[in-house]
């Protein structure tokens, strides 16, 4: 296995309980953890337990933008599990320095910072550069992107990164069990190219095993909430698949089956969340 050089990461000093870690550019970032919520200039996704959003916080001299996750849990099973092995934020953190040592594209953090309460609750925030001017695979599926939609080159400069992205997780010894569209950002570069970049990282978890079973389970995800969109291109889907394929030395008779395993996974899926939604339908008449 290839060796790789994370970058260096030093402690914060927080209130309140908190503890916290950062990449040593944000060493001076300035982060007040329980008001972190107020105020968004952007809020991406919000439920009881969680909210990712984006804002403005002072590093230095510097008022950068940051994407902010905040989670709050309460006991159970899994808590317990997070004391042994540290919290969601700081690992993903940790992941996503890992994975950008490596030469996959993901979200670049700049801290993490968690807090455990009384009766077991347990607080973690992790904080990820912004990238203006990004929209999510979602986004593009649903046709809010003019370009990307009708220029060829645009559509396969990003499904070809896509790939690599999910073959370059294989290889490191991981694989993501929630490749959905909104987990992928695509974003122009400097050369006025487009990029994309994997944003969300709960999902990730080591490939110890089943390892075939859960590389198509991670494709087939991707396929299944990008076919419900009429301005997907089936071509454009198999062209994905076959570059992770290329990647991943997988040629002829092979690919014919993994395709195969995918597709019959991505059809299975797509039922199940016909049927999901219909249940959801007739509870809410």
């Amino acid at each position: 296995m290839k060796s790789y050089v994370r970058e260096k990461v030093v402690k914060l000093a927080l209130a309140g309980g908190w503890r916290g870690i950062a990449v040593e550019k944000w060493a001076k970032l300035a982060v007040e953890p329980d008001s972190i919520a107020e105020n968004p200039e952007k809020v991406f996704k919000s439920d009881s337990n969680c909210i990712t959003a984006m804002k403005k916080f002072k590093c230095g001299v510097k008022k950068p933008s940051l994407v902010f996750k905040k989670t709050t849990n309460k006991f159970t099973g899994g808590i317990l599990f997070d004391f042994i092995r540290g919290t969601k934020a700081r690992r993903n953190f940790n992941l996503a320095l890992e994975l950008s040592a490596r030469g996959i594209d993901t979200a670049l953090p700049a801290a993490a910072l968690w807090r455990r309460k009384a009766f077991g609750e347990m607080e973690s925030i992790l904080l990820t550069e912004y990238i203006p001017g990004s929209i999510n695979l979602y986004d593009v599926a649903f046709g809010r992107n003019r370009e990307i939609i009708e220029k060829f080159s645009s559509r396969k400069e990003i499904i070809t990164q896509v790939a690599s992205i999910l073959a370059k997780l294989r290889k490191a010894g991981y694989w993501h069990r929630d490749s959905k569209a909104g987990n992928f950002i695509v974003y122009k570069n400097g050369d006025e190219n487009w990029r994309a970049r994997l944003v969300d990282l709960d999902g990730i978890k080591p490939n110890y095993l089943y390892l075939g079973k859960n590389n198509v389970r991670t494709l087939a995800k991707l396929a299944e909430t990008l076919t419900r969109f009429r301005m997907v291109n089936f071509t454009d889907l198999y062209r994905g698949f076959f570059n992770y394929c290329r990647e991943l030395n997988i040629y002829h008779g092979e690919r014919r089956r993994w395709f195969g395993r995918v597709e019959r996974m991505t059809v299975a899926m797509r039922l199940a969340t016909a049927v999901a939604d219909s249940y959801k339908e007739v509870r809410s008449d």
